[in-house]
């Protein structure tokens, strides 16, 4: 019963970050929106700032655990995961954009609050890491290190310009061909020889 609230009250929280902004949620609005008193929400969260890191930490969890039904390193090929990273975050930009604009006030807030930032930097790891493990499927040899190394971050930074781009001025650039140059630029990096 208790999860439920939380998530009741995380799912409001998104609701009025959606149409606040970050700067402009109030716990009064997030109580109205969740249907309950503010002082129901102060029992479950003290404070803003504690109901901001819960929906951080939600819409992290949910991006990483909508991952594991685009990308098999097991079973798919490095192209194929390669695609999954793109096409997740396609999906998420035309369907989850309330998740993907507070993902964005986030990184802003990440610039001024420690708290924030240390959940950011571990969420980039994360991704980096899902992407490095992808990318050593590959047959690295002949591989510039450095290439290698940096590769995750090229593609973390395509997805994300993506969403900036995409969210702040929808129909000026097609998202499925963006992604196609995209997956083209990275598997092109990939089978460069030294």
């Amino acid at each position: 019963m208790e999860k439920d609230v939380d998530k009741r009250i995380l799912k409001a929280a998104l609701e009025v970050v959606s149409k606040e902004k970050i700067s402009g949620t109030r716990m009064h609005i997030i109580a109205k929106e969740a249907n309950m008193s503010q002082a129901n929400l102060h029992y479950h969260f003290s404070t803003k700032n504690d109901i901001m890191v819960a929906l951080l930490n939600s819409i992290q969890e949910e991006f990483s655990n909508g991952r594991k039904n685009y990308i098999d390193t097991e079973r798919k090929t490095v192209t194929e995961n390669i695609q999954g990273f793109f096409e997740q975050k396609k999906d998420d930009i035309l369907i989850n954009k309330k998740m993907e604009y507070a993902q964005i006030d986030y990184w802003v807030q990440g610039t001024v609050n420690e708290e924030i930032r240390t959940i950011f930097q571990n969420t980039f790891n994360i991704w980096r890491e899902s992407i490095e493990d992808t990318l050593s499927k590959e047959d690295q040899e002949g591989l510039y290190e450095k290439t290698m190394r940096n590769l995750p971050f090229v593609m973390v930074s395509l997805m994300l310009g993506a969403s900036l781009q995409y969210l702040i001025d929808e129909g000026k650039f097609d998202l499925d061909e963006y992604f196609q140059v995209a997956e083209e630029m990275i598997l092109m990096a990939c089978n460069k020889r030294k």
